[in-house]
């Protein structure tokens, strides 16, 4: 089979998530098995890529001129993102369709308003990671009008599709609300870790750290709870002077200055954060290696690769009892929820851990043995396999 990712972004030197540390997976695994595969996304990557079959787009802006250039039509930004991103990306697939046809199209709920051409269309498997609109709810934020007309362009979209894919139960929940659907309509199948980074987790044992690190690997961004991590570090620091806060990841425009500032500046604070900015994931293993305990505080997640990453190398895991989390931490088990927003339940869980190794090396042992038995690759592929079929077959019988 000819698979084709579209993406609004992948791996490159400033950026990636969750959505691209999935597809740089799945699209390994699916080479391995003698499929072809296409990456379609905008922006710029490291180059390091390439091998996948990217095909990179110039990102149109008309969007972000709307938010950024004129104040009273911010709330057509979203929607607009929509229908260009949509635009552009499809154009690409039909071109590449032309050249080699395409059996099955993969992507997320954006990118999902197909062209309007004639002729053959290759058909669409949507993969649930999150939306923009799900993401402004769970953060306590302002929802707009025009945040809402871009769901209602992405439910139109995600409508046509020949399939839809959840990364958890909470996420297939989310989707066939929105749709009215049954949840039986949506396929669950989670993310897979890196076969890569979990090669990495078991060839070289975890270094227990002279003095307590906590780590986080993700967005500086206000839904992933990154303001509530820095003021969970005083109380934390009080029992640890000596605590380090390692946070690997961009800062996103949800957190300005004055606030990541302002959480800094708290009773010295700055003197125990380490911010390493984007760090690309072929570097994660070693701050994973290194680190005493794993930290998750999001508002909103549908997932958390990070999270079975940690868990592969043997950390255990404190997260926000939220979305699809408590789907991948095991409460009491391979880690600690605690209620969302939080900080000093989140300082208390991560004191708990920090003051007994043997708490932390028995919930890091069975995370370890949760990620080998849940979330390999080859729990995932078989089965994401069979729905990328499926919908080939109904493709052809039309």
């Amino acid at each position: 089979m000819h698979i084709c990712f579209l993406l609004p972004e992948f791996h490159s030197t400033s950026g990636g998530g969750g959505a691209e540390s999935y597809v740089s997976t799945m699209a390994d695994a699916l080479k391995e098995q003698g499929h072809r595969v296409s990456i379609i996304a905008f922006g710029q990557t490291n180059g390091l890529d390439r091998r996948l079959g990217l095909i990179q787009l110039a990102p149109p802006n008309l969007h972000w001129f709307l938010y950024r250039g004129l104040p009273f039509a911010k709330s057509l930004a979203i929607p607009v993102r929509e229908i260009e991103w949509s635009r552009r990306a499809w154009s690409a697939l039909m071109d590449l369709d032309h050249r080699d046809p395409v059996d099955v199209v993969e992507t997320g709920e954006t990118i999902v308003l197909q062209q309007t051409t004639l002729g053959r269309k290759p058909p669409v498997v949507i993969r649930g990671h999150g939306n923009p609109l799900a993401i402004k709810r769970y953060s306590g934020k302002r929802v707009g009008w025009g945040d809402r007309l871009g769901r209602n362009l992405q439910l139109s979209g995600i409508r046509r599709a020949g399939a839809i894919t959840a990364v958890s139960k909470f996420q297939a929940r989310e989707i066939a609300g929105d749709l009215s659907l049954s949840e039986d309509a949506i396929h669950v199948i989670s993310n897979p870790i890196s076969p890569t980074l979990l090669h990495q987790a078991l060839e070289e044992p975890r270094v227990e750290p002279a003095k307590p690190v906590v780590l986080y690997t993700g967005r500086i961004e206000f839904r992933k709870g990154s303001l509530e991590l820095l003021r969970s570090l005083d109380r934390v620091a009080s029992r640890f002077p000596d605590v380090e806060y390692v946070i690997a990841g961009a800062r996103d425009n949800s957190i300005d200055d004055q606030m990541l500032n302002g959480a800094l500046g708290v009773n010295g604070t700055r003197q125990h954060v380490r911010l390493l900015g984007h760090v690309p994931w072929q570097q994660l293993a070693d701050l994973y290696r290194r680190a005493s305990v794993f930290v998750m505080p999001s508002f909103y997640e549908t997932f958390g690769i990070s999270v079975i990453e940690a868990m592969a190398f043997g950390l255990p895991v404190v997260a926000t009892r939220t979305g699809g989390l408590p789907e991948v931490v095991e409460d009491g088990v391979t880690g600690i929820l605690v209620p969302t927003g939080d900080a000093e339940a989140l300082a208390d869980a991560l004191i708990r851990l920090l003051k007994d190794p043997g708490l932390r090396q028995r919930m890091g042992q069975a995370g370890q043995e949760r990620v080998r038995d849940e979330f390999t690759v080859d729990h995932v592929i078989d089965r994401t396999l069979a729905v990328y079929e499926s919908v080939a077959f109904q493709n052809r019988e039309r």
